[in-house]
């Protein structure tokens, strides 16, 4: 599975005004519901924040990558966020973050959330990236960036 083969600008919201880290996955969650690609609100969302308590997502560098495992997945999906400020959030250099892809996956998709994870973690250790992801004014700029 690659990232630009999933990269839907129907769950990408640049520009979020989301002020706090429950808020982004709650707003991310529901742009998955409203779109198809998860059957359950809450059920994702445990999944997600089961994920959380086991350690950070926070990467660094003002990035988060929260990712869920559940059998509410419809279909795989990252839906990306950024944010006009950054959140608090629990990151390895503990800045919070600006940046947010919260990916879901299907429990018998765990292979493919691995291969997420690697494909946005390499692709957003470019201090460039995020620098153009933050400043990108719409959807289409930010697949561009990713894509390119």
């Amino acid at each position: 599975m690659e990232l630009s083969d999933i990269l839907d600008e129907n769950i990408i919201f640049p520009k979020a005004n989301y002020t706090s880290k429950e808020e982004v996955l709650n707003g991310l969650a529901d742009l998955f519901k409203k779109e198809g690609y998860i059957r359950d609100t809450q059920e994702f969302l445990q999944a997600v924040y089961n994920r959380e308590n086991e350690g950070v997502t926070g990467i660094g560098n003002l990035l988060a990558i929260p990712h869920g495992k559940s059998e509410s997945v419809e279909s795989p999906g990252v839906a990306i966020a950024t944010l006009n400020s950054k959140v608090d959030w629990e990151s390895l250099d503990d800045e919070g973050a600006q940046i947010v892809f919260l990916i879901a996956i299907g429990t018998e998709n765990s292979k493919d959330h691995l291969t997420l994870l690697s494909q946005i973690a390499r692709k957003l250790g470019n201090d460039e990236v995020n620098t153009k992801l933050l400043s990108a004014q719409n959807k289409k700029e930010i697949v561009q960036i990713l894509t390119s």
